[in-house]
């Protein structure tokens, strides 16, 4: 898929190719074809650039190139990808900026990242840009960009520090266009697009508030966060362009553990007020309704190094542990990682500083900075609270590097933090120390599932960065609030949280299984990994029993393969989207089986047609997932062209797709 001849090097599978040329003023892209399609690519820009020790240098710079062709290497990784890297030496040694391209055999696209190594002295980095689109399927000024995760149209020019982190442009005559997406965290990830500048859409590291930089010590090396491209063929209702960007961005994500199921969490409705009795009657019905794991969220600790509750816990977790495991259930645990919150006043060398030196604070609670040994003391709790309860999965919560709801400033001004410098480079090496969290976690305990939530990642919306740290991801705190949010709105945000990301990584809203809407809440939160909350004691006998068919048959059709491709059906508008009707598609890459949804909302139809975007041409059944009656046997044309399906009187209806 790689190879190198008269100066290029050319990325190619039988979808794709992009073509970088070598030549005396540096490296850059001179093609980038979509199969038989060549798109337009304006070369005459530096593709990648950065700031080091005061001075500026790009990869390509007629006439004043800094940066010398050292050699490459082609490595085999991955699902049977390549990797090329391009090595150059930095004056006067310095060391090496490698630039590394990954290309995958089944998929329209590519992926780029860069790693500096130091040599005999620190390298001090900043003003990173890692790559630069200059490319259309015809000219820029036909493409039409799309911000929220390639879903709401933006104007041509924008610049973004810290929200969008994946982009879509699209040429609607042309009928093709590209997916983009950033890896880098938080309010660190920068992007301009400005079609008519040389510079066109520019991906790096963040230029002004907060500033980047990052110190790399003599003899070690660092290497970005990544940057994806895909090309696509479609027009804008066409999900396979974003199912194979789903699939580029997921095979950069650690691999999904097999603890990951539904979920039960008692934050809505008990919030603290939880005790031993009220929990071992919740997952008595927990088990009865087909959850896997039950996760005990907060209220279970006092203050003073986070002392179980002995008049909510008389017995202590361990009794509370043991009961829900005796029931076939997993037990999780909520804790508090980003504040002194359990643990008043302790370790406050370990606070994050502004920059007068007070702490920083959230509420009434001190900050924490991640890049302090706060980040020990914090695997050394949880690797004991692990061993202590049996755990399989933590909610790790409580922002602590910045806060999605805009009330603490960012970073951490400290000069004495043991893995940051000063309050320029703090932001870089917080993340990284969570995710060196994450890597010590998983070393003592393979299979515990991490869930680093929407708070303690400091970003209101999930993100690339969020799910290549965690298992999967808590992404907000929407639940039923008649006044507030219904389920349809919620379902709203999670097709905009999984727009472009890996649906079975994302877990959202809390909604409750209770109710006389618990069903159509049920099938609202399959359209991600099921998280979910409320009085399960409450649920009717049918309700139960239909919950417990459709979680069997959930994990049945899961069993074939995660449901990693996703299809938003499209039914006519009646101009108000609570009078139109909704749904969607999830199925598996690997065996083409899957489950829908549908929703009725307030249109008042009986019935609609639901027209599937199969992966092949073998003929399904549908079964209804609450009652497990078979609804017919179609061919794939007859799936494709549409299928009737009757509500029954009911607001919501869920059926499996088997082959």
């Amino acid at each position: 898929m790689i190879k190198f001849e008269n100066g290029e090097f050319l990325l190619q599978n039988t979808l794709f190719s992009r073509t970088l040329r070598l030549d005396a003023d540096g490296i850059r892209s001179v093609s980038c074809r979509l199969g038989e399609k060549e798109f337009a690519v304006i070369d005459d820009a530096p593709e990648f650039s950065f700031n080091l020790n005061g001075i500026s240098y790009a990869g390509y710079q007629p006439g004043a190139q800094k940066l010398k062709y050292a050699g490459y290497e082609i490595l085999n990784g991955e699902y049977n990808s390549e990797i090329l890297n391009v090595s150059f030496d930095l004056p006067e040694g310095q060391g090496q900026v490698v630039l590394v391209s990954v290309i995958y055999p089944d998929l329209p696209g590519c992926i780029r990242r860069i790693r500096f190594e130091a040599g005999e002295k620190e390298l001090d980095l900043s003003q990173l840009i890692i790559e630069t689109f200059n490319l259309a399927p015809r000219e820029p000024v036909d493409l039409q960009p799309f911000r929220e995760q390639g879903r709401i149209p933006a104007l041509t020019q924008f610049t973004v520090t810290g929200s969008d982190d994946m982009l879509r442009f699209h040429d609607e005559e042309a009928q093709s266009g590209y997916f983009t997406g950033s890896a880098i965290p938080g309010p660190l990830r920068y992007v301009m697009a400005y079609p008519h500048w040389a510079t066109g859409i520019r991906y790096g590291y963040s230029c002004s508030t907060p500033f980047f930089r990052k110190y790399i010590a003599p003899g070690e090396s660092w290497t970005s966060a990544e940057i994806f491209l895909l090309l696509y063929n479609g027009n804008l209702s066409d999900c396979r362009g974003r199912n194979d960007f789903r699939e580029l961005v997921r095979r950069n994500m650690p691999r999904l553990t097999s603890v990951a199921g539904p979920m039960y969490c008692t934050w809505i409705p008990f919030l603290k007020n939880i005790n031993e009795e009220l929990v071992s009657e919740i997952a008595s019905a927990a088990r009865e309704t087909g959850f896997d794991i039950l996760v005990l969220d907060d209220g279970w600790f006092i203050n003073g190094k986070w002392q179980v509750d002995s008049e909510k816990f008389p017995r202590g977790l361990e009794a509370v542990s043991a009961d829900v495991r005796s029931k076939g259930l997993k037990f999780g645990l909520w804790f508090n990682i980003g504040t002194d919150y359990g643990n008043l006043g302790s370790t406050p060398e370990n606070n994050c500083l502004l920059p007068e030196g007070a702490m920083k604070k959230s509420g009434q609670h001190g900050v924490r900075c991640f890049a302090s040994p706060h980040r020990e003391l914090v695997a050394e709790k949880l690797k004991s609270l692990a061993e202590q309860y049996d755990l399989s999965y933590f909610k790790m919560d409580f922002s602590n590097i910045i806060s999605p709801y805009g009330v603490l400033c960012t970073g951490c001004a400290s000069h004495d933090h043991l893995y940051h410098k000063n309050g320029e480079d703090a932001m870089i090496e917080q993340y990284r120390s969570m995710y060196t969290l994450r890597e010590n976690l998983k070393a003592a305990y393979p299979d515990l599932c991490l869930d680093y939530s929407f708070e303690v990642f400091g970003t209101e919306f999930p993100g690339i960065a969020g799910l290549q740290y965690s298992d999967i991801q808590h992404v907000s705190n929407l639940h039923v609030a008649p006044r507030f949010y219904d389920a349809r709105k919620i379902r709203e945000a999670l097709y905009a949280f999984t727009a472009m990301l890996p649906p079975e990584r994302v877990s959202g809203t809390l909604i409750e299984l209770s109710g006389d809407g618990a069903i159509e809440n049920l099938y609202t939160a399959l359209a991600g990994n099921p998280l979910m909350a409320g009085d399960l004691r409450t649920l009717s006998s049918a309700d139960r029993q239909a919950a417990k068919n459709i979680f069997d048959c959930f994990k049945k059709i899961s069993k074939s393969g995660e449901l990693t491709d996703m299809q938003l059906f499209e039914f006519p508008a009646a101009g108000d989207p609570a009078r139109t009707p909704d749904g969607y598609f999830r199925w598996s890459r690997k065996s083409g089986q899957g489950m829908a949804a549908i929703f009725a909302n307030k249109s008042g139809q009986s019935s609609v047609t639901v027209k599937f975007a199969l992966p092949d041409d073998s003929p399904g059944t549908l079964r209804d997932m609450a009652t497990l009656e078979p609804i017919g046997t179609f061919s794939a044309a007859e799936l494709k062209s549409g299928v009737e399906i009757s509500f029954e009187g009911a607001f919501a209806r869920g059926f499996l797709l088997e082959k």
